[in-house]
């Protein structure tokens, strides 16, 4: 069948001949008064015939009668059988036919090899075949693509040429609702964009799109809403955005399962939608905190997000005092001591704070002076101070609302001032003779 591959290309070509043939034989019939008859090819005539017995009435019809190919078409086989069919006799009939074979750059391009074999296989005839094919072809807008220098420029390339042979490609530019997309001006204008193109180019944005889950991202309408919100585009496009992203430790953060839920709490939603916590996000030392291992593992305990839920805890937070007083040196140096922190720990000292009366005399200005003068804080650190403070007796004996008028009167104050009097407090004898009284 290899001679009907080429017939097709060449039957192309004879329809010119054909036509020219024709041409003069309906405008030279056996009536008119031409001298002498078209005969056969000079290397084909009877012997009997000589030059000179031939006049033809147009030089080029010589040439043509003289030519290689008038031979073959005279000879081939597969030649005749086209010329017998009744397709090729109507589209010789056509007047778009004929013009067509009259045009120069179709007779350049049936002369050109790789044309002629590009007919010549039954693939490409069989595409032409197709309604779909052709009617295509009659597209203004498609032939205007074949037009362009790129698109001719694409499918010399292998690459392009292979994509368009791929399932997938051709399954894919058959969906509807991508031909649709294509006909947006918008995809078409993000396809024109360097930038765009370049992602796509892009291995690593080749296998994302690859990835189910991210493929089922892009299906999912609240990341298209996302992604249609000027405030989501504007942060995609922020720098700084996206060298967070580009960082480990973030991609890795967006991946655990904790975050992702924290971001969809509306709390926490709320929470970053507040002017004062990004405001504090941005603070430098904020973010050092965070950095923090120390504070990280705080966090991570459940007794100190159980405080920080708490509305008192919170209220005491936004006490300006209360920061002032974590903003102090030597208050953060306390709880940086074993000892203040157990004591903090300790049932006893957290039910005191918890008393009232505990609590306002805190407020005292009296007690705060009295915590504040050295020698206070010196008696306390006295090992002899504490375990008198530890005896009942002394604790009972403070509760007692005469003992407690006493040390009102500025007289028993300045006596207890005076070294003779607490020398005399110190000796045994006096102990024993206040001991016997009680008795």
């Amino acid at each position: 069948m290899a001679t009907s591959n080429k017939a097709v290309p060449i039957v192309l070509v004879g329809l010119a001949a054909l036509g020219v043939v024709a041409y003069f034989g309906m405008n030279n019939p056996a009536g008119d008064e031409i001298t002498g008859t078209v005969a056969p090819a000079e290397r084909y005539r009877a012997e009997q015939i000589s030059a000179d017995d031939i006049d033809l009435g147009d030089q080029a019809v010589q040439d043509f009668m003289q030519s290689d190919f008038y031979a073959k078409l005279t000879t081939d086989e597969a030649l005749r059988e086209a010329f017998a069919s009744d397709a090729v006799r109507d589209a010789l009939a056509n007047d778009a036919v004929r013009d067509a074979l009259a045009n120069e750059a179709v007779r350049d391009a049936f002369a050109n090899a790789a044309v002629r074999d590009a007919f010549a296989n039954e693939s490409v005839r069989d595409a032409f075949a197709r309604d779909s094919v052709r009617d295509a072809m009659a597209n203004e807008a498609v032939r205007d693509a074949f037009a362009s220098d790129a698109a001719r420029d694409a499918f010399a390339k292998d690459a392009a040429r292979d994509s368009v042979a791929n399932d997938a490609v051709r399954d894919a530019m058959a969906n509807d609702a991508i031909r649709d997309a294509f006909a947006n001006a918008a995809v078409r204008d993000a396809m024109a964009n360097a930038a765009v193109r370049d992602a796509f180019a892009n291995e690593s944005m080749r296998d994302a799109m690859a990835n189910a889950a991210v493929r089922d991202a892009f299906a999912n309408a609240a990341v298209r809403d996302a992604m249609a919100n000027a405030a989501v585009r504007d942060a995609m496009a922020n720098d700084a955005v996206r060298d967070a992203f580009a960082n480990e430790a973030t991609r890795d953060s967006v991946a655990n399962d904790a975050v992702r839920d924290a971001m969809a709490n509306d709390a926490v939603r709320d929470a970053f939608a507040n002017d004062a916590v990004r405001d504090a996000m941005a603070n430098a030392a904020v973010r050092d905190a965070m950095a923090n291992a120390a504070v990280r593992d705080a966090m991570a305990n459940a007794a100190v997000r159980d405080a920080m839920a708490n509305a008192a805890v919170r209220d005491a937070m936004a006490n300006a005092a209360v920061r002032d007083a974590f903003a102090n040196a030597a208050v953060r140096d306390a709880f940086a001591n074993a000892a203040v922190r157990d004591a903090l720990a300790n049932d006893a000292v957290r039910d005191a704070f918890a008393n009232d009366a505990v609590r306002d005399a805190m407020a005292n200005a009296a007690v705060r002076d009295a915590m504040a003068n050295a020698a206070v804080r010196d008696a306390f650190a006295n090992a002899s101070v504490r375990d008198a403070m530890a005896n009942a007796a002394v604790r009972d004996a403070f509760a007692n609302e005469s003992m407690r008028d006493a040390f009102a009167n500025a007289a028993v104050r300045d006596a207890f001032a005076n070294a003779a009097v607490r020398d005399a407090i110190a000796a045994e004898a006096v102990r024993d003779i206040a001991r016997d009284s009680q008795r």
